[in-house]
């Protein structure tokens, strides 16, 4: 549940020093879990006095937060890419660009890299609700993305190249989640597990998953996986 008294936080500006420091801890919540994080080691890496870190931030969290702001909006940049090229196809009424845009689009979001990437997204993201919790500013971040995603595949969905059978909503929303999912809940069996199949008129929003024998069986521990 929201706090009442959560709010977008406005933009901050920072001087030449705190634009260092932000860099370099954007850099470091990257590499390694935030609970490791020293200020000490921070202001080394930034090259500035640790009273200069205080001087222009409350806390280390502080830090951390407006950090792992800049880190989500980095994460989220290829998918805001993507879904551009499907607006784009749209404007243009250009059906077969819709689809590839699509499609690539999805392919993207289950790629090796990206949930390599949704490993550190999702702890993030975790733990700046636990030290930011009346910052709305993630929240507003991943409403503008899963309203944009819902609004290009109603406008597809309306031209007839979507089926008119499919819950758009349910579909964004799930696909956002699954994919968010794979940080606690991966396995490489399961493979992309949301898709648009074109291969029969209107696109349809599919559901599905590569796993096609007993997972029991398998095991947990596969060379090379995350």
């Amino acid at each position: 549940m929201t706090s009442p008294n959560a709010v977008e936080a406005p933009e901050r500006s920072f001087t030449q020093a705190a634009g260092r420091v932000l860099d370099e801890m954007v850099k470091m919540i990257g590499e390694m879990d935030v609970h490791d994080i020293r200020v000490g080691v921070l202001a080394r890496r930034a090259g500035v006095a640790i009273p200069t870190i205080y001087y222009n931030f409350s806390s280390l969290d502080d830090i951390i937060a407006e950090a792992t702001v800049i880190w989500v909006d980095q994460f989220l940049a290829p998918f805001t890419r993507a879904l551009d090229e499907v607006e784009q196809a749209l404007e243009a009424g250009d059906r077969s660009g819709f689809e590839r845009a699509a499609r690539d689009s999805l392919e993207r979001f289950w790629s090796d890299e990206n949930i390599c990437d949704v490993h550190r997204c999702a702890p993030l993201i975790a733990y700046f609700r636990q030290i930011a919790p009346h910052d709305l500013r993630l929240r507003a971040a991943q409403a503008r993305g899963v309203g944009r995603h819902i609004a290009a595949l109603s406008a597809a969905q309306r031209a007839g190249w979507i089926d008119a059978r499919d819950d758009v909503r349910a579909f964004v929303v799930i696909h956002w989640t699954c994919v968010l999912g794979q940080a606690v809940f991966y396995h490489p069996s399961f493979g992309p597990l949301t898709g648009i199949d074109f291969t029969e008129g209107p696109g349809r929003l599919r559901f599905h998953t590569n796993l096609n024998s007993d997972i029991a069986q398998m095991s947990v521990e596969t060379p090379g996986t995350h």
